[in-house]
């Protein structure tokens, strides 16, 4: 017994609303993985302070005077 087109449109019709539920349910896993909110391994970005960031270069200027020091001038004297 073949099903009557009635039959026939509404086992489509339940067929094309399982496709569409997939669909919806696999967009919404998008969605839902897009708006996480992301953890990276680092931790995020860091941010130095003023005060940390004037540390830190006042210790570099101080390692390269030394360094200049040690040296003496025969850095310059090599350019003449």
């Amino acid at each position: 017994m073949q099903p009557s087109g009635v039959e026939a449109a509404i086992h489509e019709l339940q067929k094309d609303v399982k496709r569409v539920q997939e669909a919806i349910s696999v967009l919404k896993r998008i969605q839902a993985q897009r708006t996480a909110p992301k953890v990276s391994a680092k931790g995020g970005k860091r941010r130095l302070s003023a005060k940390a960031r004037r540390r830190i270069s006042e210790a570099a200027k101080k390692r390269w005077a030394a360094l200049r020091v040690t040296k003496g001038n025969s850095g310059k004297a090599s350019r003449g």
